[in-house]
């Protein structure tokens, strides 16, 4: 296939995408971007507001545990020294 040939093909392909963009803005056109719009509240209500009993709490509370650390100790002995890892509660 020659270098005219081939710039045929790409010429057509550039064409297909420019009417199949038009024709998609027709057929779906795009949205307006709106502003958000924000209600106004109220920053103070005047009055006395009623308070409610709040039943009891019907879980338990998590509490932690201590976890054992590992600390090494040095123990002496005759032939020399020895490091052994001790759990610590």
């Amino acid at each position: 296939m020659n270098w005219r040939n081939t710039s045929v093909i790409v010429v057509l392909i550039l064409a297909n995408y420019l009417v199949f963009g038009t024709l998609a803005t027709f057929v779906f056109p795009p949205t307006p971007v709106t502003a958000p719009t924000r209600l106004v509240k109220a920053t103070f209500t005047p009055g006395v507001v009623e308070l409610q009993n709040v039943g009891t709490l019907t879980y338990d509370f998590l509490t932690p545990t201590k976890t054992p650390t590992f600390t090494p100790t040095v123990t002496i002995t005759a032939t020399g020294t020895v490091r052994t890892p001790t759990a610590v509660r």
